[in-house]
């Protein structure tokens, strides 16, 4: 297969040859592509030495991409630019084409990694694409006047030239320390009573809590991209993604959520909310799977979501419907539930209306949307950033964003795992907690030999055990 990769890759790199002795063409920015077999593209992103790594894909699998350096971007400041932004892109698209990009939890400053920013679009320079179709490796150069044209063409050979094809199975090893987490025990249960005392006066009906487990490396090497490979597969049905900074650090993670699917003028949302553990045996799992449809609390928390999307949704539809009842979503070790939501856009209505509109939903901030965030900024003990925040894929067809939940940073020898837990009424610390530990419970699972021993071939590291660590207070 190496043989037959490198020639289709010899193709692609005479083509680009040929363009560059050719006049800039009149349009901003030139996809050009070639067929390429199937490749495992998180053994391929693992391999590569080049900078600002990026990958997505769908939930159904339709759609997965993984890309290299950033042919065009637009860095966006605040929410102010998100129209402007996606005014750009939509200029540049064909059908072909689909713009990466990803927004912060809120565009608040003390929230913000100032290695990501607020967020940003881009076409990265290189992209693997597979689709039920096939395999594809793809350029984006920029077009318009000469210089950018020849520039983009050099750069876009260089990138060529230094793409490792190996595809070998590498071996590596690496210790993680006990999880430290932010707020602690003590600061959550004071931060919990906080909360229920806002709920109790009225001026808040839910605020989604969260916190950040700080795993230091204490000795060899994590490979973000076998674990990323190893989570999706423990999660299937979820969107699956990573951004990589112009710094090193590494953004990845599986949600289970859509923020918006949209498919000509047909949108498709869902309220994500309410959640209990999985069981250790099927019948366990059915008594909590029946409990949770069936728990004021968790419902209760999901029809605040359900209303606040539908209500904000009303002003874009023509047509608006939802499910009569909810449904269940079965993850690794947690359970959720889920009404799915479908309308048809009026004429004019872009992806930017319906991002401004729906982020960020009730499921990761509260209700009042404002009043919920504010309490977040005021109140947390450390900054979201991308968690919590939306990532996805801008096209002319079709759009896909979802919810940056279920997600980890690498940075600094250090591995950051995020979590939250919606407040209500009737909400107890104690149980927020567990679930906090719940939903990390994937990802510390997949660091832990005792309970899932991952052969050397794969490269995913080994490290403490973590499961049990995580459900100490």
């Amino acid at each position: 297969m190496i043989e037959e990769v490198q020639s289709q890759v010899a193709e692609l790199t005479e083509r680009l040859r040929q363009l560059r002795l050719s006049d800039a063409p009149e349009r901003t920015l030139v996809r050009t592509e070639q067929p390429l077999p199937m490749i495992n593209l998180f053994n391929w992103l693992s391999d590569q030495t080049l900078p600002e790594k990026t990958y997505w894909q769908d939930r159904d699998s339709d759609y997965k991409v993984a890309g290299l350096g950033k042919a065009w971007r637009f860095e966006i400041k605040d929410r102010s630019e998100v129209n402007t932004c996606f005014q750009q892109v939509n200029a540049m698209l064909d059908k072909t084409t689909r713009c990466l990009g990803y927004l912060s939890f809120s565009d608040s400053q003390k929230m913000i990694w100032p290695a990501f920013g607020y967020g940003e679009f881009f076409f990265p320079v290189i992209e693997v694409v597979q689709t039920r179709k096939g395999c594809s490796l793809a350029c984006h150069l920029l077009g318009h006047d000469e210089l950018s044209w020849i520039t983009s063409i050099d750069r876009a050979l260089g990138y060529l030239e230094r793409v490792s094809w190996t595809l070998e199975e590498g071996d590596t090893h690496c210790l993680l320390g006990t999880p430290e987490f932010r707020p602690d025990k003590a600061h959550w249960d004071s931060l919990i009573g906080e909360t229920l005392e806002g709920l109790e006066s009225g001026a808040l009906k839910k605020v989604v809590l969260s916190r950040e487990a700080r795993l230091s490396l204490l000795e060899g090497q994590l490979d973000p991209w076998m674990l990323l490979y190893h989570w999706q597969l423990a999660n299937p049905r979820s969107y699956v993604f990573a951004f990589e900074s112009d710094q090193g650090s590494l953004f990845f993670g599986c949600s289970p959520e859509r923020l918006f699917r949209r498919v000509d003028r047909v949108v498709q949302t869902e309220a994500l909310a309410g959640t209990t553990r999985r069981g250790i045996d099927c019948n366990e799992d059915l008594r909590l799977e029946q409990r949770l449809l069936n728990d004021s609390k968790n419902v209760h928390e999901n029809r605040l979501v359900l209303d606040d999307i539908r209500m904000r949704l009303e002003s874009i539809c023509s047509d608006l419907e939802f499910d009569r009842s909810h449904s269940v979503v079965k993850l690794k070790t947690i359970q959720h539930l889920r009404q799915l939501i479908r309308g048809v856009l009026k004429d004019g209505v872009s992806d930017s209306q319906i991002l401004s509109l729906l982020h960020p939903t009730p499921a990761v901030g509260g209700e009042p949307r404002e009043v919920a965030k504010d309490f977040i900024e005021e109140r947390e003990v450390y900054s979201r950033g991308l968690y919590a925040g939306a990532c996805g894929v801008l096209g002319k067809k079709r759009s896909d964003f979802t919810v940056l939940i279920r997600s980890a940073l690498l940075e600094e020898q250090q591995l950051k795992v995020f979590s939250g837990a919606g407040i209500v009424n009737g909400s107890d610390a104690r149980d927020e907690w567990q679930e906090l530990n719940n939903k990390i419970g994937t990802v510390l699972s997949l660091l832990d030999p005792k309970t899932c021993v991952m052969d050397t071939s794969n490269r995913i590291g080994r490290s403490h055990d973590l499961s049990h660590q995580a459900s100490q207070p």
